[in-house]
């Protein structure tokens, strides 16, 4: 299962991105969406609404109070403001000094939401900080939820560090856990990936797991937790799932946070 070609490459770039001290930002306080750039957000069926959050950062604390507001760009948008969802707090939130970030609050309304999805494109704006050059807009995937039982089954490995791009791989519900996936056979023959799941918000965790696999490279075993930065969800509906995973060696270094995408067929 493992992508040896991939690992390789990783083995050569490995101690390029071996863990170091972090360097101190100088720069100007700027923002950014510093928890990822996407996100799938469900109201149930016995809900009238559910809220979501959207996190934003500024690259240093800031020194003075600001305000930051999170803009709808309709014409990127499937989604009606409105009518679909509703910013709470008049999409406003207040940045007082020393904080390094805050977060938005989207109302999504039941009535109007449907099984397919649709999304709202958003971006920052504040009239005393300039936004950073990444990481600019974020989309919000907004549907009725659909049940688990429809989610799993056989999937497409479609990006991924770990695998070859275009592997086939089956996830699973694991009926001694409740809340689990497990994708079968994915590290290894006879070693699945565990992933635990919220299910109402379907964002996705995972304990540190030892791969299995040792680079003779780098001399030691290839580790595995979920990204400190960046979120991990899936959507029932339309059967994706994206991970953040952060891969490393204790005690070596790491290959940094990689993507692996599902796609079911």
């Amino acid at each position: 299962m493992k992508n040896i070609f991939y690992l390789l490459m990783g083995c050569l770039l490995f101690f390029a991105c071996k863990d170091s001290e972090a360097d101190i930002y100088e720069g100007d306080t700027m923002l950014n969406f510093n928890k990822g750039v996407s996100g799938n957000g469900f109201v149930l069926n016995s809900q009238t609404y559910s809220d979501y959050k959207i996190s934003y950062g500024a690259l240093k604390a800031v020194q003075s109070n600001h305000s930051v507001k999170l803009v709808f760009d309709a014409s990127k948008s499937t989604a009606v403001q409105g009518t679909d969802f509703d910013i709470l707090n008049n999409a406003s939130d207040d940045l007082s000094a020393g904080e390094t970030g805050g977060e938005f609050t989207i109302r999504i309304y039941k009535a109007p939401a449907v099984q397919s999805g649709k999304t709202a494109v958003f971006k920052l704006q504040s009239a005393s900080l300039m936004n950073a050059g990444f990481d600019q807009t974020y989309t919000l995937n907004m549907s009725l939820t659909c049940p688990v039982t429809s989610f799993v089954g056989n999937f497409t490995n479609t990006e991924s560090f770990w695998n070859n791009p275009g592997t086939p791989v089956e996830i699973v519900e694991n009926p001694a856990v409740p809340n689990q996936l497990l994708i079968k056979d994915y590290l290894d023959v006879g070693k699945d990936l565990v992933l635990n799941y919220n299910p109402t918000t379907y964002t996705v965790t995972f304990a540190d797991q030892n791969t299995g696999y040792f680079s003779s490279a780098n001399g030691g075993f290839i580790w595995l937790r979920p990204s400190a930065s960046k979120v991990s969800s899936f959507n029932p509906c339309t059967r994706q799932m994206t991970l953040n995973v952060y891969y490393y060696i204790p005690n070596v270094g790491a290959y940094g946070d990689q993507v692996e995408k599902f796609v079911g067929f």
